[in-house]
């Protein structure tokens, strides 16, 4: 298992976000991200990311200035945070690097109205993606950006059906990717738990140890929500896991709250799950957890934490 690297507290060292983007230029470049941003007295640009419109698009903006994807959202939805979730591909990235595949297919669980790791992947890859996703809105607008993108020989958005499944439905419909094998599924779980009384009041940070985040929450109840929250999401995964383990060869999973992972790890011990990894995301002040988990005999133990 990846211990975490205590002396700092960093991007993953092939993030391109890892050195700060020139917000002044790029807001001359960009009109839309120019409208935006904050004019400062000493000619330069700042950016308020407590407004919804500058995350949009200022994430639209990084996304076509530095993989030239075209990217829109649907109304309301979850306005992905880009370092992260680079990081997290980046990180796929080492787990299958020891395998040295020649073609990588991939599961992208609740891709959500951008479909913003199908396509990272995709286009900075070449890897072949399913996009799971039950929100019909969602679905348009993710099936609009694989278009737009001309990604549709790589990345397939599919419906599901029955929201309490999250590979059934896919492995037993006629899609031509239900017959493949696939190299790993990546999920960005909800967070809160539906069934508490203020599901997004819940205190998950040590604001002596973690600055507060500087980006606004978006995202629907449904994005963000579900029964049990995020621990309850995962758990699904792992048990279902068990029935596909011989065709998904990596099982992953983001988590939001660090002490979500010793809960995780504990339930994988459970059910005699011994071939895991953990890792850490840094990005700002935000820091994301990741872990993953096969039943195969290919090896999890690196330290990506980085």
């Amino acid at each position: 298992m990846s211990r975490r690297n205590n002396k700092k507290f960093v991007m993953h060292p092939r993030n391109v976000l890892r050195t700060a983007p020139d917000y002044t230029k790029l807001a001359i470049k960009y009109k839309d991200f120019r409208q935006v941003c904050q004019l400062e007295l000493n000619g330069k640009v700042s950016i308020n990311f407590r407004n919804e419109r500058t995350l949009r698009e200022l994430t639209k903006m990084l996304l076509l200035e530095y993989f030239g994807l075209h990217v829109d959202f649907a109304p309301g939805s979850l306005v992905p945070t880009l370092a992260l979730r680079l990081n997290y591909i980046l990180w796929l990235e080492d787990l299958l690097a020891p395998l040295e595949l020649a073609a990588v297919n991939g599961i992208d669980i609740g891709c959500g109205s951008s479909c913003i790791y199908s396509l990272l992947a995709a286009k900075k890859n070449q890897w072949k993606m399913l996009a799971l996703e039950s929100k019909r809105e969602n679905i348009e607008f993710a099936r609009e950006n694989v278009k737009r993108n001309e990604l549709q020989h790589l990345v397939e958005v599919f419906e599901q059906p029955d929201k309490q499944s999250i590979f059934k439905s896919f492995f037993e419909s006629s899609s031509a990717l239900a017959k493949e094998q696939f190299h790993f599924c990546l999920c960005n779980p909800p967070f809160f738990d539906s069934n508490a009384k203020n599901p997004f009041d819940a205190n998950t940070r040590n604001p002596e140890r973690r600055p507060a985040p500087n980006n606004v929450r978006t995202g629907t109840d449904e994005e963000l929500t579900c029964a049990g929250g995020e621990v309850s999401f995962v758990q699904r995964i792992v048990d279902e896991s068990e029935a596909y383990k011989e065709r998904v060869l990596i099982f992953t999973s983001m988590l939001g709250v660090k002490a979500n992972v010793p809960k995780i790890l504990g339930y994988l011990r459970e059910r005699q799950i011994s071939n895991v990894s953990t890792t850490e995301f840094h990005q700002g002040h935000t820091t994301r957890w990741a872990v993953a988990w096969s039943y195969q005999q290919t090896s999890l133990q690196i330290d990506t934490a980085k």
